[in-house]
């Protein structure tokens, strides 16, 4: 393994880094951990591991601390805010890129403002590549498999109990709150959180969703013939509203990361989710439905 090409994680000594660096050498990975901080980067590194120094809004600086890497892992956020510099850099260099956002507006600039770049260079992008929203996306591919023909709805919904949020997660809710948001009507269309709502079936019974920023209007279409794509979460009704008054509260939520502390191990375990898929097609309905922990 010591002459194979290394993972840079960015972002490596924050909460969600630390655990992307945990798995990684759990798989054997050979690491490379970029960062801003060389001291808590060597702190961090174990014998072999290499440290690069790097600020996300600098590309001549992560071209540097990502040349020759096989993949990117960006788990610096906010993603909107300083993520595209990383995507491009990682292009640059060659190497395949994924990162941990769940900004389906930057989600949908990763897509539409380099694909092509990333294709030329022979390279593959994996956008919001986490719980949110990898098991939405699948859920939604195998709901999908009965049909032959292009499917007139795919509609996923995402259930959570127990969730601790990290402080990076809690200040990024708060940017969510106040960006822009599309669904697919055969084309990606404006859209807001809460804009519709309904019922979804789940293990547990019947309950209510509200639509909200998944990604899977941006990912279903590319690998399933579907005229209408749309994301929700389970949320009372009510919650609808807070897509018309999410841009007045966003500051607030923002401010919320600054306290509390992140989620432990045990807590992490606690959390419990379900994401559901339904696929409805001439009057045909097929679903799909998967579940997990941490």
């Amino acid at each position: 393994m010591e002459s194979a090409q290394p993972l840079a994680v960015l972002g490596a000594t924050g909460y969600t880094g630390r655990l992307v660096v945990e798995h990684a050498r759990e798989l054997g990975l050979p690491m490379r951990l970029v960062g801003r901080n060389r001291d808590a980067l060597e702190a961090l590194a174990q014998p072999g591991e290499e440290v690069r120094v790097a600020d996300a809004r600098h590309e001549r600086d992560l071209i540097a601390a990502f040349e020759g890497a096989f993949a990117v892992a960006s788990t610096a956020g906010p993603f909107l805010e300083i993520g595209p510099k990383p995507v491009a850099a990682a292009i640059t260099v060659g190497a395949h890129y994924l990162d941990t956002t769940g900004e389906q507006e930057f989600a949908c600039r990763v897509y539409e403002g380099f694909g092509d770049s990333a294709e030329e260079r022979g390279v593959v992008l994996l956008t919001a590549f986490g719980f949110d929203y990898v098991p939405g996306d699948l859920a939604a591919r195998l709901a999908a498999e009965p049909f032959e023909d292009e499917i007139d709805e795919i509609v996923v919904a995402y259930s959570t109990s127990g969730t601790r949020t990290s402080a990076g997660t809690r200040r990024t809710v708060g940017h969510v709150m106040s960006q822009a948001l599309v669904a697919y009507d055969g084309r990606l269309v404006p859209s807001r959180f809460g804009k519709t709502t309904r019922t979804m079936r789940f293990p547990f019974g019947k309950r209510t969703v509200v639509e909200w920023s998944g990604t899977e209007p941006l990912t279903v279409p590319r690998h399933t013939r579907v005229r209408r794509v749309r994301s929700y979460v389970r949320l009372p009704r009510l919650a609808a509203f807070g897509g018309l008054v999410g841009p007045l509260v966003a500051p607030i939520v923002k401010a919320s990361g600054r306290f509390g502390g992140n989620p432990s191990p045990d807590g992490r375990m606690r959390n419990r989710w379900t994401v559901v898929a339904e696929a409805r097609a001439g009057g045909r309905v097929s679903g799909a439905t998967l579940e997990g922990f941490d």
